[in-house]
């Protein structure tokens, strides 16, 4: 065992007896420890001690360090419920002993302010105003903006605005906050205009050159590949004069067949390590009581990171159906990434939110912050309005925010199954290995009816579109998430629903954005993340685990319409491209083991490459069709190859997937059948061609999501 991993085993064990046993942590062993992560594990400990004595020992460890924040949010705690302990915080400010202290009280009691403006009226306390003083030079506005815009007191608001103009004009943030938060009867005593939400400019990703002539050599090796093959292996064909054409065309759908055949192969080996690995994961949930999963901390706790643009016409449902989950600790997290539309008022209208100063450390850098707002009745509701930067910015922002063990992405307008995170959690009792990203599964939710963010009634979609997207998603996750998940060579969770090891995401530094530390932003976010956390687990020689588990899901509205689809399709390819350009060191390279062996491969080949083989394969069928020269042996063959072989795979991933949950009903089954067949005449083409295109879009890539047109979830 190193040295760093006997770190990791203490840490985690002294995170287990700050949950069971504060009070073990509260001595000098652990106060002043060298690790940091110990000394705010011990300063929360302190928390648990409601008394005067505790209250004047954070007091007095007030220093001016990083540390003083954990210390202030600690007696935080302390005097929630104690108007004895907040008297005395109150009392204890003209006797502080320097200015830490001072700023501490000050701290704590923003918390407080409607009780600090009675005192301030009845001037009982004078040091009220110096606190209010404090709190604005400590940019602690919130509390207060809320204060002013609610009260109805003259007097009060006469004092405040005295002090508020005295700051003010000498602070261009006062200034901005004011400014934007006030309401306009108050900005007008306070001689100031109305502003709107602060805005910033999207920074675009460099042009990566390097990227460039990496993707356009192999795109030129896809597409010159089967007519290299074809005269190396008819090279006295060529010396002859004899006419090729013809033969070149025969040979080109030969290897088309050949092509299939190996990917259609590919799918079924996945497949048969999808049946073992699908049986083996619902055989040990079901070994599994809830009640045991509900046991105190034997599951790590989990911070859900929902970010949302333009989301307002479904947030409230997918919020809520955050909070109604079945998981013992969970924090929920909004991050409104400077949405367009009303999705910040809807939420804090519809939760009755309130503004609060920020309580969380920027460790990755993101767009800036424009506020907090928290839930009195719901304390585990957080939502954070932020200047638009991305959806990997914005998850970003949450990660910051959050404080649990897990970190779980997912779209704000997707739903959680109420036990989702329960069977996506559980499967850490069956491997001690860290895990350190683990998916769920993704089911469309057009065709289902929603109310109050539960599925009450499941189904397929009626339109023809979403019920061929239907068919691929039970084919890719069913089949292929669950298969590479057996084999160790996972490299993808869906950014709709998964979950990642949020100390080692802040090690690895979180997602790619043009806002952090690498500068540099990617369409395909979700994918890039897991491959570079399995980079860094391989090169320092971590154990870890990145799993699939098919039976915690997620439902997520799908495009219904054509050109939405393509849109998502296209940045789903030049996401790919990115990924593979950025970490190429891993293709091929035994040092990655099964990933840089199997799963990068497989992407690079089939993913990449495929595309414009599939391409030429098809010009070449055509052209052969058009001057009659296929015989029946080669159609027969390119019919079994593509077609037929294509066929079994879907009914085969159809039949995984109905097995384990029956989500479908018998009719909807068969149309699924059906579809299975017809996808291969037109739509599986369009889709391929189209990833062509966004090949060519990749070369001119600049970091845009962009976003999809939304109709909301259906009600009964």
């Amino acid at each position: 065992m190193d040295l760093n991993e006997d770190k990791d085993i203490r840490k985690e064990a002294i995170h287990a007896l700050s949950n069971m046993y504060p009070e073990e942590l509260i001595n000098d062993t652990y106060l002043l420890h060298s690790d940091e992560a110990i000394r705010k594990m011990a300063i929360r400990a302190c928390s648990t001690v409601v008394n005067k004595e505790m209250t004047q020992n954070l007091l007095n460890q007030m220093d001016g360090s990083m540390m003083d924040m954990e210390r202030a949010n600690a007696l935080s705690r302390i005097v929630f419920d104690s108007k004895k302990l907040l008297i005395y915080l109150l009392e204890y400010y003209p006797l502080a002993a320097n200015d830490h202290q001072k700023m501490a009280i000050s701290r704590v009691l923003s918390h407080h302010l409607d009780y600090l403006t009675l005192k301030l009226k009845s001037h009982e306390y004078p040091q009220v105003k110096l606190i209010i003083q404090d709190l604005l030079k400590m940019h602690i506005t919130e509390d207060l903006i809320d204060f002013i815009n609610m009260n109805k007191d003259k007097e009060v608001e006469n004092d405040l605005i005295k002090i508020i103009k005295t700051f003010a004009t000498q602070d261009k943030y006062l200034l901005d906050e004011f400014s934007v938060y006030l309401n306009q009867t108050v900005l007008n005593k306070l001689g100031l205009i109305k502003k709107p939400l602060p805005t910033s400019i999207r920074e675009k990703t460099p042009f990566e050159l390097n990227k460039v002539v990496w993707i356009s050599f192999w795109i030129s090796i896809a597409v010159t590949l089967f007519p290299i093959l074809f005269l190396i292996l008819n090279f006295r064909l060529v010396l002859s004069g004899e006419p090729l054409l013809e033969i070149f065309m025969v040979n080109m759908n030969r290897y088309l067949s050949y092509y299939f055949i190996v990917i259609n192969t590919i799918y079924l080996i996945l497949m048969l390590f999808s049946i073992k690995g699908s049986v083996e994961r619902m055989a040990m949930w079901r070994i599994k009581k809830q009640t045991l999963l509900f046991e105190h901390d034997l599951l790590p706790s989990i911070s859900i990171i929902a970010p949302a643009y333009n989301e307002e016409k479904s947030i409230i449902e997918s919020i809520t159906s955050l909070l109604n989950l079945k998981y013992p600790k969970y924090e929920v997290i909004v991050v409104n990434d400077g949405s367009k539309d009303d999705t910040i008022g809807t939420l804090v209208r519809h939760f009755e939110m309130e503004r609060k100063h920020p309580f969380f450390q920027m460790k990755l850098r993101t767009k800036p912050l424009r506020s907090v707002y928290v839930c009195k009745q719901i304390p585990n509701l957080i939502v954070i309005d932020k200047q638009n930067g991305g959806k990997a910015d914005a998850l970003n922002m949450g990660i910051n925010a959050a404080k649990n063990d897990y970190i779980c992405g997912i779209d704000a307008d997707s739903l959680l199954e109420e036990d989702a995170l329960l069977k996506l959690m559980s499967i850490t009792l069956d491997d001690a290995t860290n895990h350190i990203a683990i998916g769920g599964n993704i089911v469309p939710v057009n065709g289902c009816n929603v109310d109050k963010g539960k599925i009450e009634k499941s189904g397929l979609g009626k339109n023809p579109i979403v019920r061929f997207q239907t068919l691929e998603y039970l084919r890719a996750f069913t089949t292929g998430r669950i298969g590479w998940s057996k084999l160790n060579s996972l490299l993808i969770i869906s950014g709709a629903f998964g979950l990642f090891n949020r100390r080692s995401l802040i090690d690895t530094g979180g997602y790619l954005t043009i806002s952090g530390d690498l500068k540099k932003d990617t369409v395909g976010e979700d994918m890039e993340l897991v491959v570079r956390l399995t980079h860094k687990a391989i090169q320092n020689k971590q154990p870890y685990r990145v799993a699939y588990v098919h039976n915690a899901n997620c439902y997520t509205e799908l495009p219904s319409d054509m050109r939405s689809l393509l849109k998502q399709r296209n940045r789903w390819q030049r996401g790919l491209l990115d990924i593979l350009s950025y970490h190429r060191q891993m293709l091929f390279n035994p040092k990655y083991r099964q990933p840089g062996l199997l799963g990068f491969p497989y992407f690079f080949i089939f993913e990449m490459m495929g595309p414009f083989i599939e391409m030429l394969g098809y010009i070449a069928l055509f052209a052969s069709l058009f001057i009659g020269i296929l015989n029946f042996e080669l159609v027969v063959l390119l019919f079994y190859a593509s077609i037929g072989y294509g066929i079994l795979i879907s009914l085969f991933s159809l039949w995984i997937s109905e097995r384990q949950s029956g989500f479908y009903r018998i009719w909807d089954a068969i149309i699924l059948i059906i579809l299975a067949i017809a996808e291969n005449f037109g739509y599986r083409q369009i889709m391929s061609l189209h990833r062509v295109r966004a090949t060519f879009a990749a070369l001119r890539e600049n970091g845009s999501w962009g976003s999809l047109s939304r109709t909301g979830f259906q009600k009964k």
